[in-house]
């Protein structure tokens, strides 16, 4: 059986990158991009006190942010890329926050005519066991010739990292919650797939971890 877990902290973020870098999202166009992504965003109750110009650093660290506060969301775009960001992220709201990020997203790549090369696709979340402490549901991956060493140890952290061509998953110790598991979950894809189709494979994948861990999220948590 499943052991029983609360999600008190989770975050989502889905970064685009395009096939080179356009320049005039940070010059000439901007004006024209912006307007198109604030006139995107007006019907989420955006309003214009809730935006960023970044002017600083290297051309490639000039960027546009756009934020919903009250929502958890935030929407950039620089010269090479533009991500969408939700903190207090839920497979519940997941639909509704979608249309933020493909009204947003239309409103840019129409404007400005860039292309998307690649995505990726982000989860991170702060896991707190009910029932078991985290050293328990992490024993069994501590790998087996480290086990004498933590025996009779009380470990600080715990860092198990695996990364391959098309993503990576980091499963650590939680800072932020006693007797928490930090879990971040990357997905890279190529080209731009339909958004669905990109949060069917990161649902699947965090199921699948879910399952590795023996864990369930308590939906009454």
């Amino acid at each position: 059986m499943s052991e029983l877990v609360k999600i008190p902290m989770a975050s989502a973020e889905y970064l685009a990158r395009f096939d080179r870098p356009y320049v005039g999202l940070i010059a000439s166009d901007r004006p024209r991009v912006f307007e198109s992504v604030v006139a995107a965003l007006l019907p989420f109750n955006f309003r214009l006190a809730n935006t960023e110009l970044v002017t600083t650093g290297t051309l490639a660290d000039h960027k546009v942010i756009f934020r919903l506060p009250e929502r958890g969301i935030s929407f950039q775009f620089g010269a090479e890329e533009y991500k969408f960001a939700k903190d207090g992220s839920s497979w519940s709201t997941a639909e509704e926050d979608a249309l933020v990020l493909l009204a947003a997203e239309r409103a840019l790549l129409d404007a400005s005519g860039a292309k998307v090369d690649s995505c990726l696709a982000t989860l991170a979340m702060h896991l707190q066991p009910i029932a078991k402490t985290r050293d328990e549901i992490l024993a069994p991956f501590v790998p087996e010739p480290f086990k004498p060493l933590v025996k009779n140890r009380q470990p600080q952290t715990f860092g198990n990292h695996l990364k391959w061509d098309d993503g990576d998953v980091l499963l650590d110790f939680s800072v932020a919650l006693a007797n928490g598991i930090f879990l971040r979950l990357s997905s890279q894809f190529q080209g731009q797939p339909l958004l669905p189709d990109i949060l069917t494979k990161v649902r699947s994948d965090e199921e699948m971890l879910f399952g590795i861990l023996g864990i369930e999220e308590a939906t009454n948590a």
